[in-house]
C-alpha cells in the first residue's frame, strides 16, 4: 500500500466518523455545552482512531486489533453507563454507533473501501431516519408485517436455495425462474398495496 492509498483509507475511515457524528451531534443539538455524550468530533476520532488501527493491524496482528476493539469496547460501554446513570434515561444507539464507526474505519483501512463507504452512509440513514421509523412501526399492522417478512424471506432465504436448471421434458420447468416470477408478482402487488394506503 501507497502513501497516497493509506491516506485516502485513513481519510475515509475519518469521513465515516464524521458523517456518523454529524447526525449524532444533530440529534443532540440542544444539549448544553459540556453535556452531549457524543457528537461530531468524537465520532470522527472514533473512525480515524479505527483507521489507524486498521493499518497498524497489518503490522501488529489481528490479535492487538482485537485487544483494542476490547478496550475501546469497554471504555465506550463504561462512559455510556454512566451518562445513564447521570440522565436517567437509557439507550444504546449512540453506543452501537461508536463501535460502528470504529469498526467501518478499520475495515474502510484494511478492506474494500466502498464497501465502507456503503455501510457508513446505510449507518446514517438508519440514525437520521428514527422519527420516521419509529412512526411507522406505529401505523404497520401485524397483517402488513407478516406479509413484508414473507415476501422477504421469499427473496431471500428460498430464492438463494433453489436450483438455477432445468427439470422434466425439453429442460421446461426451472425452479428459480418460476420463484423469481412469483417473486416479482408478489412484489408488484405489495407496491401497488403500500402506494394505495
Amino acid at each position: 500500500m501507497d502513501e497516497y492509498e493509506t491516506l485516502t483509507r485513513l481519510g475515509l475511515a475519518l469521513a465515516i466518523g464524521l458523517l456518523i457524528g454529524v447526525e449524532r451531534g444533530w440529534r443532540e443539538r440542544e444539549e448544553a455545552e459540556g453535556e452531549r455524550a457524543a457528537g461530531l468530533r468524537t465520532f470522527a476520532l472514533i473512525g480515524l482512531f479505527g483507521g489507524l488501527w486498521g493499518l497498524l493491524s497489518k503490522e501488529l496482528g489481528a490479535q492487538a486489533l482485537g485487544l483494542v476493539f476490547l478496550a475501546f469496547a469497554v471504555a465506550a460501554t463504561v462512559f455510556r453507563w454512566r451518562e445513564t446513570e447521570r440522565e436517567g434515561t437509557f439507550g444504546m444507539t449512540t453506543l452501537i454507533a461508536a463501535f460502528l464507526a470504529f469498526s467501518l474505519g478499520v475495515y474502510a483501512a484494511v478492506g474494500d473501501m466502498t464497501v465502507a463507504a456503503a455501510a457508513g452512509v446505510a449507518a446514517v440513514v438508519l440514525l437520521a431516519a428514527k422519527e420516521w421509523l419509529h412512526a411507522w412501526l406505529k401505523v404497520i399492522t401485524y397483517a402488513e408485517l407478516r406479509a413484508t417478512l414473507i415476501l422477504l424471506a421469499m427473496s431471500f432465504i428460498a430464492l438463494p436455495i433453489l436450483p438455477d436448471r432445468g427439470y422434466g421434458p425439453y429442460d421446461a420447468i426451472n425452479p428459480h425462474g418460476l420463484w423469481l416470477m412469483t417473486i416479482a408478482i408478489a412484489g408488484v402487488s405489495f407496491i401497488g398495496y403500500v402506494a394505495v394506503k
